[in-house]
């Protein structure tokens, strides 16, 4: 434990050093867009919880399962970040060529790591659980032994999928030495997406089926007969049981804990096990095959002409080459398509042509909340991952102002690609009217050019340079400030557009009178918010770089 130690007070003061050097107006906007970010999804999720209080019958009950289905949700994507960014963080580091060179046991480099791919796989979700967690306390009442045992519980939550990952990645390579990098993570998540896949379908869960209630007497059978999210030996069942135990009974509460910190601890100690006799053996492995290969001629030579082509082709390969970005967008993607075709499952939306137009509204900020998760993922980065050849640029006749227009325009061209295929074929399936369609497919253009400007522009004005795992990148502080700019300006576009699409669902639905100086006006501020959004991060990154010093 002691070289576990080393390595780990050594990770801790690189980032005390990183935070030291920051100046003082970063470090306050960083943690201005923290405290705005929690603070508004602490009252979302508390408004949430208040009015399910309200609801007669079922309200309690229904705030429960909810929760448990936010942590199910939560376990499932954080196997699948955990999956992607194992084989970044456990073989394709270039820390580890160091660390495997030092008299140190194979077994505390793996936990060195593993604290690491748990940290940049899981910040997100602990920036969205703290403040549901806490807005669950604030509403229920719950005693204060509840806030420190709950976000405890949530750090071992994290560390679960942590290790499983771990563990599977080691697995796959041991048996399987000579797959290449994405063939291993294609095969683990095809096997964590299986699992899930039958585990659903074997518990089948009760809570969607409220859809489908009625009339009071079937919300009562609904209640009666309403099953755990997931099943009693998934770890999100445990941790909301911790949850809810703390709230009714905090003697329950904390015996849940207990029996989660024993799986938790038993989890962690098996992945050890499994690492200190399979991680340096497969680390090897890849380390051999990889020497093998040999050089291939670079496509980019059939470009040496243009050198707007030549730099765009640059980005399309190396994103190609990084099976971890590819790979993710494709989960996502996929994700997103089983999401949009599962709207013509639900009769719901199909009986009463108000609830097509609501339901087409909410659909839109999904979507949109996911594009902005996604352009941190795989936008925010583009700049950082030009590495040790950005001096190469800024000595070359192509200038910045150039290079961030072919990635933007890139960007841009793919990211209006998926959201209007999603918003298109979403509302297809909706069949919701046809105006709001058209609206929507127009604002869709907005919300795409804005989103790649914050994630291209907050990149540039924050790089990473010295970075090549684009997770790691993505979970920086700039990276997490872009994620908060990106959901804050969704959140702002959302709360515009309420107004006006309130008084058009009034007009159409209940003889109201159409309002068309709410409309324009909702409409204007909309475009001059999306014109600010569009130009001023682009302006800031484009400065940033112009006055660095390579």
């Amino acid at each position: 434990m002691k070289d576990f130690r080393l390595i780990f007070f050594a990770h801790v003061k690189a980032i005390v050093t990183s935070i030291a050097s920051m100046s003082t107006i970063r470090i306050a906007s960083f943690v201005f867009v923290i405290g705005c970010f929690l603070t508004g999804s602490y009252y979302v999720f508390f408004r949430i919880f208040h009015y399910l209080m309200t609801v007669e019958v079922i309200g309690f009950v229904l705030m429960d399962k909810i929760l448990e289905m936010a942590f199910f949700v939560f376990f499932i994507m954080l196997l699948f970040s955990n999956i992607i960014t194992s084989f970044s963080t456990f073989y394709n580091d270039r820390e580890l060529n160091f660390l495997f060179a030092l008299p140190v046991r194979p077994t505390s480099i793996y936990l060195a790591k593993l604290l690491e791919n748990c940290l940049y796989a899981s910040w997100a979700t602990m920036v969205i659980a703290l403040p549901l967690v806490c807005a669950y306390g604030v509403t229920t009442a719950a005693p204060f032994v509840f806030y420190p045992i709950s976000i405890l519980s949530i750090i071992m939550y994290l560390i679960i999928p942590a290790a499983l990952a771990s563990m599977l990645i080691f697995m796959i390579l041991r048996l399987f030495p000579q797959l290449k990098s994405r063939d291993v993570i294609i095969l683990s998540i095809m096997f964590v997406v299986g699992l899930t896949f039958l585990y659903i379908k074997i518990q089948n869960p009760a809570l969607l089926k409220i859809l489908e209630t009625e009339n009071e007497q079937e919300l009562l059978e609904f209640a009666a007969h309403l099953t755990t999210v997931g099943g009693i030996y998934v770890p999100s069942t445990w941790l909301s049981n911790i949850l809810k135990g703390l709230r009714i009974h905090p003697s329950q509460g904390i015996f849940y804990f207990l029996v989660f910190l024993f799986t938790s601890i038993s989890t962690t100690v098996v992945a050890f096990f499994v690492a200190k006799i399979l991680y340096a053996k497969s680390w090897l492995s890849i380390g051999e095959h990889v020497a093998k290969k040999g050089s291939r001629r670079s496509l980019l030579s059939t470009y040496q002409r243009s050198p707007i082509k030549t730099f765009l082709a640059k980005d399309i390969l190396t994103f190609v080459r990084e099976p971890t970005q590819w790979v993710q967008l494709s989960i996502f993607i996929i994700l997103l398509v089983i999401y949009v075709f599962s709207l013509r499952q639900t009769p719901m939306y199909f009986t009463f042509p108000l609830w097509r137009t609501i339901v087409s509204f909410a659909n839109f900020a999904y979507v949109s909340f996911v594009l902005a998760t996604l352009g941190v993922r795989f936008i925010f980065p583009t700049m950082s991952l030009e590495r040790s050849g950005i001096w190469m640029i800024a000595s070359s006749p192509l200038s910045f102002r150039k290079i961030l227009r072919v990635k933007y325009f890139f960007n841009f061209f793919m990211t209006v690609i998926i959201i209007e295929a999603l918003v298109i074929f979403s509302n297809i399936f909706i069949r919701t009217d046809q105006r709001m369609y058209v609206v929507m497919s127009v604002i869709a253009v907005l919300v795409a050019a804005s989103l790649v400007s914050i994630n291209l522009g907050i990149g540039s004005r924050f790089p990473q340079f010295n970075e090549d795992n684009p997770s790691k990148i993505a979970a920086g502080s700039g990276g997490i400030i872009a994620a908060l700019l990106s959901i804050t300006y969704v959140g702002v576009s959302i709360l515009i557009l309420a107004a006006p699409a309130y008084n058009y669902l009034t007009f159409k639905y209940f003889n109201h009178s159409l309002n068309y100086g709410l409309l324009y006006a909702g409409f204007l501020a909309f475009l001059i918010f999306n014109v600010f959004t569009i130009y001023v991060p682009l302006r800031l990154g484009l400065r940033a770089l112009e006055q660095r010093d390579f």
